[in-house]
């Protein structure tokens, strides 16, 4: 389930190159007609980007992430740019590469910023980046030194050498994505799809006759995809934000209810395995130490729990200090080892708090749904009555309680599974 909703974002990625292709067999089969592609496209360019600009500019009070922020700028001011070249300089090759170059130094730039930073640093450090290269952009239009060097870039045998470069670039960007942004709502794929769009118009030259056709539908679509998967970042963020607890980074218990109701898209259909887990002698911790170390021992443990049970399961915030986890397709004799998992991590945990050491243990219930005509509610009452029976038998233990005929319960219930 966690999986499912922080994807990479294949299916965006998917459509950048179907995009391309599509522009490519176009431009390729049609014939000339510069007043669409020489005109049309940059303006279609020019004003998708002052869009990505303000989505990029509103993303923020959403999603609260650096690098859509960043990104949605940049984009804007890759597509003004290249407005302006294409409509009011002539011989702007030299221009072009300059402003390639820019936009694959931007990319790298996005994927090696952190996503979570306050406003007030967002804010500085995208107006530093828009200071430098607009600056930049500007003063290659106005000093001829710049058209000399971009010239460089524009040769036959450097150009070959630079495309080998541009693809390598394109595979480091893929590479990137996936390590470290495989879980960030779908953002890896548009960021590298986005990246696709500006690597084929570098190498647009080598793959087709009409390449500046091609190029102008490029810079016009890249904006307008980058606006498009954005919005769609929004919503799943968004939803995501709505079952989310946010002091313990699962999910919360309206989510848990939705579970329980099976009103989720999770699979409920047996065998669904339950696990409830509670924190011992927890209100101790909290008139010991104060309520901001008992929130701290609460997240650390979640994060344990996250740790050990996902992608397997679902991890929810049940209530206070307790946690509830679903498999679904899993049996009680397949959730016992994960949460003897947990309870061992937990109880070798150690906590710094204000100088002091924190040591806490957990408790755990497990039990499973073995047929339809059983509710949810009951496979959770019986993993809670495994849990209690944990708690009672002298607490830092994880017992099983299974479900099922009446013969079956009394020949198992309430025998523990793993005693410490």
């Amino acid at each position: 389930m966690r999986s499912r909703r922080t994807r990479w974002g294949s299916v965006i990625f998917l459509l950048s190159p179907l995009y391309i292709t599509g522009v490519y067999v176009l431009v390729n089969r049609s014939q000339p007609a510069h007043s669409i592609y020489g005109l049309i496209f940059p303006i279609l360019c020019g004003f998708f980007s002052l869009i990505a600009f303000f989505t990029g500019h509103f993303s923020y009070p959403r999603v609260h992430n650096l690098k859509v922020y960043v990104i949605g700028y940049l984009t804007g001011l890759s597509g003004v740019a290249y407005l302006v070249c294409s409509l009011f300089c002539e011989k702007s090759s030299h221009r072009l590469a300059w402003l390639h170059f820019c936009i694959f130094f931007n990319f790298l730039l996005v994927f090696m910023m952190p996503s979570y930073v306050k406003y007030r640093t967002t804010r500085r450090i995208t107006l530093g980046i828009l200071l430098i290269e607009g600056s930049l952009l500007i003063a290659v239009n106005i000093f001829p030194v710049f058209g000399k060097w971009g010239e460089i870039f524009t040769f036959n045998d450097f150009y070959h050498y630079a495309a080998w470069g541009t693809i390598l670039w394109m595979l480091v960007i893929f590479l990137l994505s996936v390590s470290f942004l495989k879980n960030e709502f779908y953002l890896g794929g548009l960021l590298c799809g986005c990246a696709l769009f500006y690597l084929v118009s570098w190498l647009s030259p080598l793959i087709v006759v009409r390449f500046e056709d091609l190029r102008h539908a490029l810079f016009a679509g890249a904006p307008a995809y980058l606006v498009g998967g954005i919005i769609v970042h929004w919503i799943s963020r968004m939803e995501h934000r709505v079952s989310y607890d946010p002091l313990l980074q699962i999910y919360n218990r309206s989510f848990c209810g939705r579970i329980l109701e099976e009103q989720s898209n999770l699979n409920t259909s047996p065998p669904f395995g339950v696990a409830m887990i509670d924190i011992d002698h927890f209100k101790r911790i909290n008139d010991s130490y104060g309520h901001q170390a008992g929130d701290r021992v609460l997240f650390a443990i979640a994060q344990v729990v996250q740790r050990e049970a996902v992608p397997e399961g679902v991890v929810c915030r049940y209530g206070g200090e307790e946690i509830a986890v679903f498999f679904p397709g899993k049996q009680t004799k397949q959730i016992l080892p994960i949460m003897e998992r947990v309870r061992s991590e937990v109880a070798r945990m150690k906590l710094k708090h204000r100088g002091k050491t924190l040591s806490v243990t957990v408790s755990c219930g497990v039990a499973h749904r073995r047929n339809t005509s059983q509710r949810l509610s009951e496979v959770v009452e019986a993993a809670d009555k495994a849990l209690y029976a944990a708690k009672n038998n002298g607490r830092n233990q994880v017992h099983a309680r299974y479900t099922g005929s009446r013969k079956e319960t009394r020949r198992q219930q309430g025998s523990p599974i793993f005693r410490h």
